[in-house]
Formats: structure tokens, C-alpha cells, sequence
């Protein structure tokens, strides 16, 4: 056996006893925490692993039988035109809404931090749409882009923006950006909570010493409270990415995927195939691609911030 053998092995025993020598310095703490482990296990892992199986077989919803099918709709999914447009139509609802909710989010946030009259109010009022259920959101908002009784149009035609009320949600090019405004409208108050937790967080000494030194407002948000916002950005869009990839209610109250599918993103899909149209087996595999999306998007995202060396 080589040296280079040798050493390989030693370094790998010498990794496993310092992981069991871990672990037994920590067992209370992994015995306090394995019912929760269990718990999880029990209400997440198995309708995982369900879900891995269901798309392995065609199940129709009417039907108990099962017959397996293997790849075959993960082949006839990346062969359809349409998932590469759920694909794209899903990717721009992300994008566009994660960012639009983490900048209003941010700008609020930096506002509520100063020394402005009425703070406490605004702090709770700025909850008020994340409190309210998503579903009436969406309805609220349904009838402010209504093209004849709607708020929108009312305003634009007082304005002579326009000359005639614009019917946002039944246009196929632009109905995203009116379910979109909504989800935007919804998920900001929690960025906001969240980034203000993370200013208040930050030592004043910091932009103290800084304006000392002659830096302006700007240099001091650039070069102190980006850097120190960093871990709370991470996990605030991280999170956001998540629960707007998976929603649901508010594109299906307001459009129900529509008009000619333009506002359908992959979730709804599955939803349509899966229980409208009764195929449990392609609308599992299309669950199936859309958790390896979010897992592997995840493991990225994460690398990429951890590369220098930071910690969560």
C-alpha cells in the first residue's frame, strides 16, 4: 500500500471518530430534537417519496389500478412544448416577483428605520396585507383591474391616460403583470419585517464613524448595510423564491391560469392535470421536476453565498 493510500485512509478514520466523538457530545441534543425529526419524516418525507413513486405509474384519479409506466411522462413532459412555456412564464412570475418584493421591501424597510412621525403605526399597517388571507387579496384586486368598475381604470381614465377602460386580467400579454402587481402587493410586508429586523440589528457606531469620515447616505447603505444585510437577504429571498414558485391562490383566483393559459405557472399545471384533468401520474412527475428544481436552485444559491467562507 502507498503512502498516499495510507494517509487517504487514516485522514477518512480520523473524519468518522471525529464525527461519532461529535455526535456523542451532542446526544441530548439529537434525542430533543429526533420527535420533531420523526414528525417531519411522517408529514413531509413520506408524501415525498409517495410522490417519486405516483409518477412511475399512470394512476388515473377514477380508477384503483395502477399500471407502471417508468420514465415514460418524464419523457413525454421535457418532449411537450408546453412545459418549456410553464417553464418561462413560471420563471418570470419568480423573478419578477422576488425582486419587485424584496426592492419595495428594502426601500420600506430603510424608511421605517428613520426617525419619521407615526412609526409604530406604520410598522403594524405594513402587516395588513400579509395578514389578510391571499384568496380575498386576489378577489380585492380582481375588481381593481376591473376594465369597467375597476379602481385602475377609473383613475387612468380621470388621468386621460387612456381612452377606454383596459380589461388587464383577459389580455394574454399582460394579464401576468396584473396577477403578479398582486403578489407583490402581498408578500412585501414580510420582506420589509424582515430587513427591518436586520437594520435594527446593525451597530450605529458603524454609520456614526462613517459620517465622520465624510461618507454620504448612499456610500454608508452600499458599504455597511448591504454587506451587513447579507445572511437576512439570503434567507428573505430564498424563502420568497419558495413560497412564490409554489403559489397558488392568488393566480388561480384571479385568472385560474388563463386567459389561453398565459398566466399558468407549474403548479397550476399540476393542478389542472392532476385533478381537474384526473392524471395523478403526470401531475406527480411534474411535481416531481418542479421539488428538483427548487432543490437544486436551492444547493446553488446557498454555495454561491457560502464561496467566501460565510456562515448562516
Amino acid at each position: 500500500m502507498s503512502l498516499a493510500e495510507e494517509y487517504t485512509e487514516a485522514s477518512e478514520d480520523s473524519r468518522l471518530e471525529q464525527g461519532l466523538a461529535y455526535v456523542q457530545r451532542n446526544s441530548r441534543a439529537y434525542l430533543l430534537i429526533a420527535p420533531a425529526a420523526v414528525f417531519l419524516l411522517a408529514v413531509v418525507g413520506y408524501p415525498i417519496i409517495e410522490t417519486f413513486r405516483l409518477s412511475l405509474y399512470q394512476s388515473p384519479a377514477d380508477s384503483n389500478i395502477e399500471t407502471f409506466v417508468g420514465l415514460q411522462h418524464y419523457v413525454e413532459i421535457f418532449n411537450s412544448d408546453i412545459f418549456y412555456r410553464l417553464l418561462w412564464q413560471t420563471g418570470r412570475w419568480v423573478v419578477v416577483g422576488v425582486a419587485g418584493k424584496t426592492l419595495l421591501g428594502l426601500l420600506i424597510a430603510v424608511h421605517l428605520k428613520g426617525d419619521i412621525r407615526g412609526r409604530k403605526f406604520f410598522r403594524t399597517a405594513f402587516l395588513i396585507p400579509w395578514g389578510i388571507p391571499y384568496a380575498i387579496s386576489a378577489v380585492v384586486f380582481r375588481w381593481i383591474e376591473h376594465p369597467q368598475f375597476g379602481y385602475l381604470n377609473a383613475i387612468l381614465l380621470k388621468l386621460g391616460v387612456i381612452e377606454q377602460g383596459i380589461g388587464i386580467l383577459g389580455n394574454p400579454s399582460i394579464a401576468w403583470l396584473g396577477v403578479v402587481v398582486a403578489d407583490i402587493w402581498i408578500g412585501t410586508p414580510f420582506m420589509a419585517i424582515i430587513f427591518l429586523a436586520g437594520l435594527q440589528s446593525i451597530p450605529q457606531e458603524l454609520y456614526e464613524a462613517a459620517a465622520i469620515d465624510g461618507a454620504e447616505k448612499w456610500h454608508q447603505f452600499r458599504y455597511i448595510t448591504l454587506p451587513q444585510l447579507k445572511s437576512v437577504v439570503l434567507i428573505a429571498t430564498l424563502l420568497s423564491t419558495i413560497w412564490t414558485f409554489v403559489s397558488f391562490d392568488v393566480i388561480w383566483t384571479m385568472t385560474g391560469g388563463g386567459p389561453i393559459s398565459s398566466t399558468a405557472t407549474l403548479v397550476i399545471h399540476i393542478y389542472q392535470v392532476g385533478l381537474q384533468n384526473g392524471n395523478l401520474g403526470r401531475g406527480a412527475a411534474y411535481s416531481v421536476i418542479g421539488f428538483l428544481f427548487l432543490f437544486v436552485f436551492a444547493i446553488i444559491y446557498l454555495r454561491i453565498y457560502t464561496r467566501g467562507g460565510d456562515e448562516l
